[in-house]
């Protein structure tokens, strides 16, 4: 992802009322990279579009490797307004690879606050993290978990203690 500003055809043709449009913008979108467009391709996501357009986006973020678009991600998370894609989201963060250790407080909120669904692709975020955060995230973590797990049922009891297992 090289480029430095929207390219405001590419964006108008993301929301055209034409199928074939909106993917070749996806497909622009691929070849030149540029995380600037992640916030555009979410709202996109968001609308509900026709499956093929649903299945291009997530495909993309699927396969974004832009260190700096992790905040990107992390934004539309946190953010209510993507909550009917947040599983959507989720499953680009575990996909792409994007190192996320440094949000393992919001997944691991996610993985108590949520539907099993949300906490199950949070949890598989966490379970696939190739580096650990610092020792102050980590505690913090343990903390929150300790908090939880005796109230939680036993789905996410069993994510909970998968989760202390890896911050050992």
């Amino acid at each position: 992802m090289n480029q430095v500003k929207i390219d405001e055809q590419i964006k108008r043709n993301l929301f055209s009322a034409k199928t074939d449009v909106v993917i070749s913008a996806i497909e622009a979108i691929k070849k030149n990279g540029n995380k600037l467009y992640i916030p555009i391709l979410l709202d996109l996501l968001n609308s509900m579009p026709e499956h093929e357009i649903n299945i291009e986006i997530q495909n993309l973020l699927d396969s974004v490797k832009d260190k700096e678009a992790v905040n990107s991600f992390m934004r539309a998370i946190e953010d209510d307004k993507y909550k009917p894609i947040r599983k959507s989201i989720l499953i680009a963060c575990w996909q792409n690879g994007l190192d996320f250790s440094t949000f393992l407080p919001v997944f691991v909120d996610l993985v108590i606050n949520e539907d099993w669904e949300i906490a199950f692709e949070a949890f598989t975020i966490i379970d696939n993290l190739e580096f650990l955060p610092n020792e102050e995230i980590i505690n913090k973590s343990v903390t929150r978990i300790h908090d939880a797990i005796t109230t939680a049922d036993e789905q996410k009891s069993y994510f909970l203690n998968e989760i202390l297992i890896k911050l050992k």
